[in-house]
């Protein structure tokens, strides 16, 4: 059985994304976990969202790591309903990754990016896992055919 890094590494390779996957020996499940072990610029960190709309579809939401992800404003971009965010385990039915590891793409979903990760050169999502990351460029993201949109609201605490 494949784990959920290699299937990412895996997916990163059989769809020519540039992307380097990083893996460390500590846990990075949360945002500040990730800021102590990785020392990376919380400016750079993202994180991805999973809600499911009303027909069922997976929605994934990628916004900076100091935001909060605003579901009203998700429904809005997509003219929908608002949405509901998923809990951790459907979240992983619905990617096959785990929260605290959640890249933005590997997975069936509608993707939809914040157009504040996409005035950074590079971002950081989640690597597949709880240990690891994914640097990405923005002209990358751009080429996952993502929404822009403003999705998020107030800065996190």
């Amino acid at each position: 059985m494949i784990n959920e890094e290699e299937k990412l590494k895996k997916f990163i390779r059989d769809n020519g994304i540039n992307a380097e996957h990083i893996r460390y020996e500590k846990s990075l499940h949360t945002v500040q976990d990730l800021l102590e072990v990785t020392g990376l610029d919380l400016e750079l960190i993202t994180k991805t969202m999973i809600f499911k709309n009303k027909e069922g579809k997976t929605i994934a939401a990628m916004v900076p790591a100091k935001f909060r992800v605003s579901s009203t404003r998700i429904g809005e971009v997509l003219k929908a309903e608002p949405l509901e965010m998923t809990n951790p385990d459907e979240a992983y039915e619905r990617t096959g990754y785990p929260v605290g590891g959640m890249p933005c793409f590997g997975y069936d979903s509608i993707l939809i990016i914040d157009p504040k990760v996409i005035e950074k050169e590079y971002v950081y999502t989640g690597g597949g896992s709880e240990f690891s990351v994914v640097k990405i460029s923005s002209e990358e993201l751009k080429k996952l055919n993502p929404v822009i949109q403003r999705t998020s609201g107030k800065k996190s605490n």
